[in-house]
């Protein structure tokens, strides 16, 4: 489903296991509103092989329980923080690049803005993280459902200037260090993609509005470009260099179904607007209210 422009080298099949080495592992994280722990079923791409990996993913989402219909309010949508390892399998790990999320816009929600968060990702360089409208091709669309984390859109699948045989976008180097900076025992590197603002206005009472990762239609099937999560992994064996496109799905294997991962990571349930509220605020409408006390006391 790939096409892929890494150099043909010949190996035997056996040594493509080692790309297993390059996947994300995600690093155990505090309790939070809204987590979502869920497994990643992956597929990395090089020497004409798909290697299978599932490993351990999850969202936070901090947002309201509930708000008015036409209210305009904000929610934040980050993932766990995640790793990779210094060798595995004979693999030699260099980094991970052209790192990507896909979030889906919410349904009975009208967006309005996205922004990175300043100051909630660690350890990562190249392209300045940034989110972008796009559609089901990753291009950039102002009436896209998908809002793209990603470093100007340098992506290894799924957007216009899409690659899997070059460096790009954010980039995750290796540090062999945990979050706070210090030595990891294993040689592990720590890293953390930032936080998203999603700020959307309410639609109609009677339907939640629940964030997600992007699994509708393609997005959801396993090995597909379309994917939620996608990378391009860069390691060596032995002396022979490989890149290999990378994305997961939430499913706890390849033939499983979507999992948790893969449904509402919160439940923002939308209720009737009180007296001076769905201004676009965010605010309890209180203004409204006291004009009429004070309307029905003269």
């Amino acid at each position: 489903m790939f096409s892929s422009s890494l150099p043909r080298y010949t190996v035997p099949a056996a040594s493509a296991a080692a790309i297993a080495g390059l996947f994300l592992g995600v690093s155990p994280a505090s309790a939070a509103v809204n987590q979502t722990d869920f497994k990643n079923s992956c597929a990395a791409h090089a020497f004409g092989f798909a290697v299978p990996k599932t490993v351990q993913g999850g969202v936070v989402v901090d947002a309201p329980d509930l708000v008015e219909a036409g209210e305009t309010f904000t929610y934040r949508i980050q993932p766990t923080p995640a790793s990779y390892p210094d060798v595995d399998t004979g693999a030699t790990t260099v980094n991970l690049s052209r790192l990507k999320i896909d979030y889906e816009i919410p349904a009975n929600a009208t967006f309005v803005k996205a922004e990175v968060v300043a100051g909630t990702a660690t350890n990562l360089t190249g392209v300045a993280p940034d989110v972008q409208r796009v559609n089901e091709a990753g291009a950039p669309d102002a009436a896209g459902g998908i809002l793209r984390l990603s470093g100007n859109n340098e992506v290894s699948v799924n957007g216009p200037g899409a690659a899997a045989d070059v460096e790009g976008g954010i980039v995750a180097p290796k540090t062999k260090t945990n979050l706070d900076g210090s030595p990891n025992a294993a040689g592990e590197t720590f890293f953390q993609l930032p936080a998203v603002d999603v700020t959307v206005t309410a639609g109609a009472v009677g339907t939640d509005i629940t964030p997600k990762v992007r699994v509708s239609g393609d997005a959801g099937a396993y090995d597909n470009p379309a994917n939620y999560y996608s990378f391009l992994a860069n390691a060596a064996l032995g002396t022979t260099p490989v890149l290999a496109a990378t994305n997961c799905v939430p499913r706890d294997s390849a033939t499983a179904d979507l999992n948790a991962g893969g449904g509402a990571l919160a439940t923002i349930v939308v209720g009737e607007p009180g007296p001076g509220g769905g201004d676009g605020d965010g605010g309890s409408g209180s203004a409204g209210s006291l004009t009429d006390l004070f309307g029905s006391l003269s």
